[in-house]
């Protein structure tokens, strides 16, 4: 293998490392979630239209494992963590948590597999297909799709669950969030990780292709001489 190939394939070892920082950010921060809150005010207008307090505002953000909302009804923020642990998560669907939660851990061990094994290819030749750079297809390729399942877990939760008011404690006192959730900056990290290990495969087949060469079959050169001896 030479130079340029082993290169190329190093350079996948920095998208992995790159790929797995994204991912532990977006599993250790808590903007997985993003709503802003309002208080209704228990009253509907003549035409039937929820009113709001216009001096109660507030913000929740939530992550895997915790989150954080601030609620202020005009005489001050109120901050106060959310932890998933109890009933301040009440809302979200258990299985689809778990499911978030562990194919986001199993993008994150094929990427560190990924990594090991870009390293090996620079620094040798490994005979086996699984170890070898057929093998960096595969480990880039279970990581993209096990952080693919992530995301659509967590979309799935999005749209069933979490559209509706995610402050269920507070919901006795008119605070809602329906209506004004958006996804936040922790799940598009481990998007951009989806697109570095595509990208990766798109760096291992350009740095390991090699064109094939057509054989040309050249007629066997026949001496005119020796024919005319072998008519004696």
């Amino acid at each position: 293998m030479n130079i340029f190939k082993r290169g190329m394939i190093f350079i996948t070892f920095f998208g992995c490392c790159f790929a797995i920082a994204l991912m532990a950010a977006a599993m250790c921060t808590k903007y997985w979630l993003e709503a802003e809150a309002r208080q209704r005010t228990g009253e509907a207008s003549a035409s039937g239209i929820i009113q709001y307090r216009p001096n109660s505002t507030g913000h929740v953000n939530i992550g895997l494992f915790k989150g954080r909302k601030s609620l202020n009804v005009g005489f001050g923020e109120r901050v106060t963590d959310i932890e998933g642990g109890d009933a301040g998560f009440a809302f979200m669907d258990y299985g689809l948590w778990v499911a978030t939660i562990a194919s986001l851990a199993a993008g994150m061990l094929f990427a560190v597999v990924g990594a090991l094994f870009a390293v090996i290819n620079t620094a040798t030749t490994p005979v086996e297909a699984i170890t070898g750079v057929p093998g960096l297809y595969v480990w880039n390729t279970l990581a993209a799709v096990f952080n693919l399942v992530c995301v659509i877990c967590w979309a799935v939760q999005f749209h069933t669950r979490l559209t509706k008011n995610v402050l269920v404690r507070d919901s006795l006192n008119g605070w809602t969030t329906e209506g004004q959730e958006i996804f936040g900056y922790s799940y598009w990290l481990v998007v951009v990780a989806i697109v570095v290990h595509i990208a990766n495969c798109v760096i291992i087949g350009v740095g390991t292709y090699e064109p094939r060469r057509k054989e040309v079959v050249h007629a066997p050169h026949v001496n005119k001489q020796d024919n005319n001896i072998l008519l004696y």
